[in-house]
């Protein structure tokens, strides 16, 4: 029969050394023996514990997938950190929508961030080029047979092409103006001209 944690106040079972697990990683490694126990801090207060609250977005500080969501564990389970926000601030996400990230940034957890909406309508949403893209711009890649750029647009999987230029800028006015009127939440091209 295995007794109590030997460390004063401590009710859970010892496993090691007379030692709870968790008290028993605290004294191997040098830990604080009195902090609270991660089950008995409520998720709330560990979650936003790990939120830089300073700037506009509120980016996630701990551990994140490989895509830069941030991850968070509640009851065992590892969700993505954003979706908890958005579901504490608005409750369940609802069926067949997904949430988009309207500042563009993966890491943010701000709830006004955060909109559900379709997976098609999300994709309209992108911020910039694909990454093999050499050009930097989106929609807009280098023609080697024209020597020109060339202006395209995906949009429900159908490849509309804007013409060629041989100017990287005319290319990317024509592009963004196309999906400004055909992408409507795509964000970027949303903006005014020169605005942030």
């Amino acid at each position: 029969m295995n007794a109590n944690c030997k460390h004063p106040g401590c009710a859970r079972r010892s496993c090691s050394a007379g030692y709870c697990n968790a008290h028993h990683l605290r004294q191997v490694r040098g830990s604080d023996m009195d902090a609270p126990h991660r089950s008995d801090v409520p998720p709330e207060d560990r979650f936003w514990s790990k939120v830089n609250k300073t700037g506009d977005c509120w980016l996630w500080t701990a551990s994140k997938d490989w895509h830069g969501y941030g991850s968070f564990a509640i009851d065992r389970t590892m969700c993505r950190a954003h979706r908890v926000a958005y579901i504490w601030a608005n409750g369940p996400i609802p069926d067949g929508l997904t949430l988009d990230h309207m500042c563009g940034n993966r890491a943010c957890v701000n709830p006004d961030h955060l909109r559900a909406i379709t997976n098609t309508q999300n994709h309209q949403n992108r911020q910039g080029a694909d990454i093999d893209n050499a050009s930097g711009v989106r929609g807009v890649s280098w023609s080697v047979a024209s020597k020109k750029w060339q202006a395209k647009a995906e949009l429900n999987g159908k490849q509309h092409f804007l013409g060629l230029f041989t100017e990287i800028a005319a290319a990317e006015a024509v592009v963004s103006e196309w999906r400004r009127i055909n992408m409507p939440y795509s964000l970027m091209d949303q903006r005014p001209a020169g605005r942030e």
